[in-house]
């Protein structure tokens, strides 16, 4: 038998593809390409036989065939851009039940034998997820499993073939009780229609239950009652019932495998018929039912199955299997990839982001934060802004005669202050006494106090996460000219200290929406609740915006929600609740200033003026103007200021040559060098070859790495760095710095949440703290975004491109196929690189990858992949990152990890990361014993994909900073990966999966000088990756045990601000 690779090149290649026809209005993305080849197995089919006998149909890939019943050659019945799959015979076999996304959305359908005659039947109009059709015994109905990720439980619904909005059979329960709900899955009916039998378990889909949990449940039509007939120890799955309803067929576990059993339902009798069978979904979202399809075949004797990728004809007595073989056709549309090459900015760092612009009383000028600088920039053309405070310096405000400027400072070690400086420069004054965490600050409307927010300095250090902003806030006032400070209230998760039209009160927003309270002190009194859609498809809302401004006359709001700014009239008292607007459907004006987006809003000229800014660029437009622009124009009509702060790039000078050391490069056709040298000039490889065979520069450094085993820097494909300190930055935050020193020098963060990852991105390139490169996509875009057509998606992705100048991009779950579309073809003309959230779905992991997308993030939830998704993804070139730590469709390799390697005994890791992140990473983490863990077949399945061409990267995900990714480096070999293949992986693979293998990812000429000496071989144990002797990154030598630099400026770095929690307390 041919190796899997052989198959592939003796395959059509994709090639260029004339522009098909499109199954209808709901899909809108032409195919640029064509994956051609003859299928011989598929995975997760769902074959079905037609009442005759004669023929078999089944999906693969998105299309349905028809195979004579036995075997041969497929003929093609539905293809094309569409999804569709699982084809059920009606009763007469005249017809067929399937599911499809042709008009944009999932729903059901039906269609003639002879694939003419489509009519949907269920009428949903946004994302839905539908499984396992089946008919009533009469043909006139069909039986189907429907969730929302809302729901995240499996109802049963039937709906008329003749028309009609669906009838509910089963209901989940309380959307508020989660664990609580029950799933009903794959109903098949009996002879006489009125009993149902379906799988069922309680919880929904990630509901962390030990498996197996699933039962037959029987529903009686007539009454509404449901009884669990199978509980078995190894669970009862995926029911199937003979023609006379006497047999019930059912999946069942027995140790870690699967295989079929047979219940006479009128003896009791319970018995094995087929072992094993293919693995069932229980790990994963099932969102594609918990097993591939089995049924019985007319006369009740043999039972039709996909098994191990084939089709296949069991006979029930002998227990015998035969295989049914087939070749499928497969000409499948692919949309147009969406892969990027990039290369580095060279030059000054232009910073990305500059934060809390506010315009000054006059209108002249504007002063905003940039990378912990306070600076001021005239509001004219081609101005350069004036630094006033150097360094960890944020959030500035004027004084009402402009002649002043609050800030708050901040640092880790000491903490932070509030301040005044002047507007034109000079010496900062500080206001208060006491260090603490300190935002937000604001001038009183006689200009005589500053308020400002104060928060405790150990509590935010030690705070996991600042994704959520809200932590125990004092709104504190002080006099501008120096004094004490005095409590106003306390607030949980105030934010935005603000003044309206009466002097004496104070409004801020927080949890409970927009609240005021005298500033003489009292009760807050909540006034406006703003609401939108929710962040993502699991909690679609409606859910506070991110942002509220009052304006001076108290007659309007301005909103930030999802990076986009609006107006809003504010709705008069009704009653002792505070009035609430929900944006989706206001009961009061609305009105979008942006469709690029915002990231920071203010009032100006005492509510003249309406003020936002998006990356470096400031925008302002006069409210009236504001409030009369036609839709969809404010933006454009705004005036526009470039805030152009610019810092030297770090570029180290001087030349080294390492020599001596055993390299991989991960270029050039050679797996090893031996005895190389490796020649680096500044920041970048000049040579790389057998030493004494490359041209030294004169007077460069020699370093003797004799005895050392050099590879290229690691790339992170999949990063997160959920720790950073948000809103006000922490300069050398130790997320960075644990990654370096585990041998990640580049990296990807594909959804930082917020966009201060710029700011750290923008801090690490200028040299002002330790750290890989530090790409990122930018917040996510998810449903909220409100992607409806292609122009929104252009709208929303030219902020990311010529605003936050990336050109990733997370396109997280925004919608259903057809917004997904969207997505690809704005990308495509924008020349932005989208990647994915595979969310356990795979069904929506193919279309990623039928449709364009650069990348699929998370694993593919069933396993053993075969061919055709082998396939789809080596030749789609959609890269594959599989997150094995975390990875769906399995028990995640990180318990075991961390369980086993114990990182709290790793001094290297408890160095670089705080105490109390130690202790919360060794917590709730479920035991299994080796046999009962699965992740390395979603290891072996990635390696697949690897060794047929495609494109795999990993990706640590951010839960063991550093070290998890020397992990993931390790459960990727631990599917079968050689050493040299997981290598690959973790440098070139990466790096062209993340579109900069241009500049990273390979030890060659003109690249930069990123690289890992090691003290032992990775060749001969992947886990020597470890051993690392010393880290360079941008051309610098660090020693990995500290990140002191070694070349070419022998500098200590300083010791972190928890380098001494983990003593023991002395009182």
């Amino acid at each position: 038998m041919r190796s899997l690779a052989s198959l592939l090149l003796g395959a059509s290649l994709l090639c260029a593809h004339p522009a098909l026809a499109q199954d209808s209005k709901g899909l809108s993305l032409t195919p640029t390409r064509t994956l051609r080849y003859d299928a011989h197995e598929a995975t997760w089919m769902q074959p079905d036989m037609s009442p005759d006998g004669r023929t078999i149909l089944f999906d693969l890939l998105g299309d349905i065939y028809a195979l004579d019943a036995g075997g041969g050659t497929a003929r093609p019945l539905l293809t094309g851009m569409a999804f569709e799959r699982n084809p059920v015979f009606s009763p007469d076999g005249k017809q067929f039940a399937f599911l499809s996304d042709r008009s944009g959305v999932t729903n059901l359908w039906i269609a003639n034998a002879d694939g003419t005659g489509l009519k949907q039947l269920s009428q949903d109009q946004s994302l839905a997820i539908y499984s396992s059709p089946a008919w009533s015994p009469d043909g006139r109905s069909v039986y189907v499993s429907r969730t929302v990720h809302s729901i995240l439980a499996f109802e049963l619904f039937m709906y008329d073939r003749d028309g009609g909005s669906g009838i509910q059979i089963t209901k989940a329960g309380s959307p508020d009780n989660w664990d609580a709900k029950m799933n009903a899955m794959g109903a098949v009916a009996t002879p006489d229609g009125r009993t149902l039998y379906y799988a069922t378990k309680r919880g929904h889909t990630w509901t962390e239950n030990d498996l197996p949990n699933w039962s037959i449940a029987r529903r009686d039509l007539k009454n509404g009652q449901d009884e669990t007939i199978i509980q078995s120890a190894g669970g009862a799955m995926r029911p199937a019932l003979s023609h006379d309803g006497k047999l019930l067929a059912y999946a069942s576990r027995q140790g870690q495998k699967d295989g079929l059993r047979l219940r006479n339902l009128e003896t009791g009798e319970d018995k094995w018929i087929a072992f094993p069978i293919d693995r069932d979904g229980q790990d994963g979202g099932y969102y594609a039912d918990l097993l591939p399809r089995f049924s019985f075949m007319p006369g009740d004797t043999a039972m039709l199955m996909s098994v191990g990728g084939g089709i296949r004809r069991l006979d029930i007595a002998s227990g015998k299997i035969s295989d049914i073989p087939f070749t499928a056709p497969v000409q499948l549309g692919l949309g147009p990839l969406t892969r990027v090459r990039q290369t580095e900015e060279t030059g000054p760092v232009r910073v990305r982001v500059v934060q809390a612009p506010r315009q000054s009383p006059d209108g002249g000028s504007v002063a905003f934060t940039a990378l912990g600088g306070l600076y001021v920039q005239k509001l004219t053309a081609n101005m350069t802004p004036k630094r006033l405070v150097a360094a960890d310096a944020f959030q500035p405000s004027w004084s009402p005669d402009g002649k002043s400027i609050a800030y708050v400072s901040w640092t880790a070690k000491e903490g932070g202050h509030v301040w005044t400086i002047p507007a034109t420069g000079g010496t900062p004054r500080r206001l208060t006494q006491i260090p603490a965490y300190y935002s937000q600050p604001v001038f009183t409307p006689d200009g005589k106090g500053v308020v400002a927010l104060r928060a405790n300095q150990y509590d935010r250090l030690r705070t996991a996460s600042e994704i959520d902003p809200a932590r125990p806030t004092d709104i504190i006032h002080m006099p501008a000219g120096g004094g004490a400070t005095r409590l106003v209230t306390h607030a949980m998760g105030a934010r935005q200290p603000q003044f309206g039209s009466e002097s004496d009160t104070l409004y801020f927003y927080g949890a409970g929406g927009l609240s005021s309270v005298p500033l003489a002190g009292g009760d807050p009194q909540p006034l406006l609740r703003v609401l939108a859609h929710g962040l993502g498809q699991y909690f679609p809302g409606p859910a506070p915006v991110e942002d509220v401004r009052i304006s001076p006359d108290g007659s309007r709001a301005l909103i930030k929600s999802f990076s986009q700014a609006y107006l809003v009239d504010i709705p008069p008292a009704n009653g002792g609740e505070p009035a609430t607007v929900n944006l989706d459907t206001p009961a009061v004006a609305r009105r979008k200033l942006t469709r690029v987006g915002a990231d920071f809003i203010d009032w100006a000229d005492k509510g003249a003026t309406v003020t936002w800014s998006v990356g470096s660029t400031f925008r302002r437009l006069p409210t009236d103007q504001a409030l009369s622009a036609a839709p969809g124009t404010a933006e454009a009509v705004a005036q526009s200021f470039a805030l152009p702060v610019e810092l030297p790039r770090d570029v180290p000078r001087g030349s080294v040559v390492l020599r001596g050391a055993t390299v991989m490069p991960m270029a050039g056709g050679q797996d090893v060098i031996r005895n190389a040298d490796i020649v680096i000039t500044d920041n970048r490889i000049v040579a790389v070859g057998a030493s004494g065979s490359v041209a030294v520069p004169q007077g460069a450094t020699i370093r003797d790495v004799g005895g050392k085993y050099i590879v290229p820097g690691f790339v992170d494909t999949h990063a997160h760095w959920f720790e950073i300190r948000r809103g006000i930055q922490e300069r050398g935050h130790w997320d960075f710095a644990a990654n370096l020193a585990f041998g990640v020098t580049s990296a990807l963060d594909p959804q930082p949440f917020t966009t201060d990852i710029f700011a750290y991105q923008d801090m690490i390139d200028a040299g002002m703290m330790r750290g890989p490169r530090a790409w990122s996509t930018g917040p996510g875009v998810f449903v909220n975004a409100e992607i409806h057509s292609k122009q929104d998606a252009v709208d929303v992705l030219t902020r990311y491109r010529d605003h936050y100048r990336t050109r990733n991009i997370k396109s997280y779950m925004i919608g259903d196929r057809a917004q997904r579309q969207y997505m690809v073809e704005a990308a495509a003309e924008l020349g932005m690189m989208p990647t994915t959230e595979g969310a356990s779905d795979m069904v929506l992991n193919l279309t990623h990858a039928i449709d364009g997308f650069s990348g699929n993030e998370h694993s593919i939830p069933v396993s053993p992949l075969r061919e055709d998704i082998v396939r789809l993804f080596a030749q789609s070139r959609t890269s594959y990152t599989p997150t094995i730590l975390v990875a769906y469709g399995t028990t995640p390799a990180l318990f075991d990890f961390i369980i086993n390697k114990r990182p709290q005994d790793d001094m290297k890791w408890t160095h670089f990361v705080p105490a109390g992140i130690v202790s919360d990473k060794l917590r709730n983490r479920h035991w299994m014993p080796p046999e009962a863990q699965s992740w390395q077949q979603i290891a072996a399945d990635a390696v697949k994909i690897q060794r047929a061409g495609g494109l795999v990267g990993l990706g640590s995900h951010g839960e063991i900073q550093g070290l998890g990714y020397q992990w993931e480096l390790q459960a990727f070999a631990a599917g079968g990966a050689t050493p040299l293949e997981a290598l690959k992986a973790a440098t070139i693979g990466s790096a062209e999966v993340i579109g900069h293998s241009d500049d990273v990812g390979s030890l060659e000429p003109g690249k930069f000088a990123d690289l890992l000496i090691l003290d032992a071989d990775p060749l001969a144990d992947i886990a020597n990756a470890q051993k690392i002797g010393a880290v360079m990154k941008n051309g610098r030598l660090y020693d990995p045990a500290t990140l002191d630099e070694i070349w070419p400026t022998p500098a200590r770095l300083d010791e972190p601000w928890f380098a001494q929690d983990g003593a023991t307390p002395t009182p």
